[in-house]
C-alpha cells in the first residue's frame, strides 16, 4: 500500500554466507558461480529494486544453517563519502540450525518513493500486477506454487491436453550443442478461443501465452506470414481446441532463445528457427483432427451421429503436472499425433441409385415419347413424375 512494501517466501531462506559473499554485494565476485536453470545471469536485480521502491529497507532471513537481519537506511548509506563504507552491515547473525518448515525470507520497505505510492494505491495497477505475475509463473502455479498479493491467491489458467487411450499428444525433443534443450508437446484441449495457441516457456517461465501469430508459425498474425504451405493457417474458431507447449531449458540462461527483455522470442536465433519449424509440422498433425471435427459438424449429421466430436467432448484432459511427468518418459507419447480416425462419421449420401428392369418394347416406347436415347433417363423421369404427382400433392 502507500506506506510500505512487504514480500516474504518460505523457499529455504538465504544463508548468511550467500548474503555476505554475493546477494548483498555490489558487482559480481570473481569466483561467483552462476545458478543453474535460473532466469537471470546474476539474480534479478534485488538491490536495485529495493532502492527504486523506498528509502528504508529491512531484510530478515532464516535458512537451514544460519539466520541474519540487515537494515539499510538508503539515504544515509548513499551519502557516505568513502565508498569503502558502502558495505552493508548485518544487524544480527545466527549460526543455529533450522528445520525446512522454519525457513523464511522477509523484506520490508518503507519511506516509499512518491511514484511508488501512487502505483500501490491504484486499483488497476494491482489488477495488472496480479495478472502479469499469474501468467509469468503459470507453469509453477500449475505445479503447486502458491502466490498471494495482499492476501489474494493468484490463479493461473490450467494448461491441459486431452490424453487417453484414443487421443495421444505428440512429443518431440532435442538437445543442442550449446546446452539448450527443447521439448514440444502438442494436441487439443477445451474449445476455448482465447486459450488456444502456443505456450512457450523458458526455464519454466512463461514467455508467450496462447500465441497465434507468425512468431509461432500461424499465418496472418502480426506482421507478415511465412511462405505458402510452410506455416499453419490463420487462427480461427476451427482451431480453438489447439494447444501446443514448448519448453526451453538450459543451465546457462544466456543460451535460452528469448529476446533481451525476456518478453518474447529471439527470431534471429537459429535454435528457435529450428524448433519453430518442428512446431509447425506438429501443429499440422493436430490440424488433421480439427479438420475432421469441422467436416463432421458441417455434414447433415444430428448431434448423436457426430461420433468424433462426441468422443472429443467426452475425453479426459491431462493437467500440466501430468504432462510434465509424461515428458520425462517420452516413449509414452508418439512422435505423430494420434486420434480415432475410424470414428469419423461418413458423409450422408445425397443420392442413391435405383435399378429396375422393364420389357424392352415398353422402355423403347417411353424413350421415343420422351425423346431420349438412354434408358436411365426414362427411369429418372418416371421417378420425378411419380414424386411430383404422388408425394408432393400430399
Amino acid at each position: 500500500d502507500k506506506t510500505h512494501f512487504d514480500i516474504a517466501d518460505n523457499a529455504g531462506g538465504i544463508e548468511e554466507d550467500v548474503a555476505r559473499k554475493s546477494a548483498f554485494r555490489f558487482g559480481k565476485p570473481k569466483k561467483f558461480k552462476f545458478g543453474k536453470h535460473t532466469i537471470g545471469q546474476f539474480g534479478i536485480g534485488m538491490k536495485r529494486a529495493f532502492f527504486k521502491l523506498g528509502e528504508q529497507i529491512t531484510v530478515e532471513s532464516v535458512a537451514l544453517n544460519s539466520s541474519f537481519k540487515i537494515t539499510i537506511p538508503v539515504r544515509k548509506w548513499r551519502n557516505k563519502k568513502n565508498e569503502k563504507d558502502w558495505d552493508f552491515v548485518f544487524d544480527t547473525v545466527g549460526k543455529e540450525k533450522h528445520k525446512i518448515e522454519e525457513t523464511i525470507t522477509k523484506i520490508h520497505i518503507t519511506n516509499l518513493k512518491e511514484d511508488v505510492k501512487k502505483q500501490f494505491i491504484d486499483p488497476q495497477f494491482l489488477i495488472d500486477l496480479k495478472n502479469e505475475i499469474a501468467l509469468e509463473h503459470l507453469f509453477a502455479i500449475n505445479k503447486g506454487l502458491n502466490i498471494k498479493i495482499n492476501n489474494d491467491i493468484l490463479f493461473a489458467p490450467k494448461i491441459t491436453l486431452i490424453h487417453d487411450k484414443d487421443f495421444k499428444p505428440s512429443y518431440w525433443s532435442k538437445e543442442f550443442k550449446s546446452g539448450l534443450k527443447a521439448e514440444i508437446i502438442a494436441g487439443v484441449s477445451e474449445d476455448i478461443g482465447e486459450e488456444g495457441g502456443w505456450y512457450i516457456f523458458c526455464n519454466d517461465r512463461l514467455v508467450l501465452c496462447h500465441d497465434t501469430t507468425e512468431v509461432t508459425g500461424w499465418k496472418g498474425g502480426r506482421g507478415k506470414g511465412g511462405k505458402e504451405g510452410k506455416e499453419l493457417p490463420k487462427y480461427h474458431d476451427q482451431f480453438f481446441r489447439f494447444r501446443g507447449y514448448v519448453f526451453f531449458s538450459a543451465d546457462d540462461s544466456s543460451k535460452l532463445p528469448w529476446n533481451t527483455s525476456k518478453t518474447g522470442m529471439d527470431m534471429d536465433s537459429p535454435q528457435f528457427t529450428f524448433v519453430r519449424t518442428q512446431m509447425i509440422e506438429m501443429g499440422k498433425q493436430v490440424k488433421g483432427l480439427m479438420d475432421d471435427l469441422k467436416r463432421e459438424r458441417e455434414r447433415d449429421n444430428p448431434q448423436d451421429k457426430q461420433l468424433l466430436n462426441n468422443r472429443v467432448s467426452e475425453a479426459d484432459s491431462t493437467s500440466v503436472i501430468d504432462v510434465s511427468e509424461v515428458m520425462q518418459y517420452k516413449d509414452a507419447l508418439p512422435a505423430i499425433y494420434k486420434y480415432p480416425k475410424n470414428l469419423l462419421n461418413p458423409a450422408p449420401k445425397k443420392e442413391v441409385r435405383i435399378i429396375y428392369s422393364k420389357p424392352l418394347k415398353e422402355v423403347n416406347e417411353a424413350m421415343e415419347h420422351l425423346n431420349v436415347s438412354n434408358p436411365g433417363d426414362v427411369g429418372s423421369y418416371s421417378f420425378d413424375y411419380f414424386y411430383k404427382n404422388e408425394i408432393r400433392k400430399k
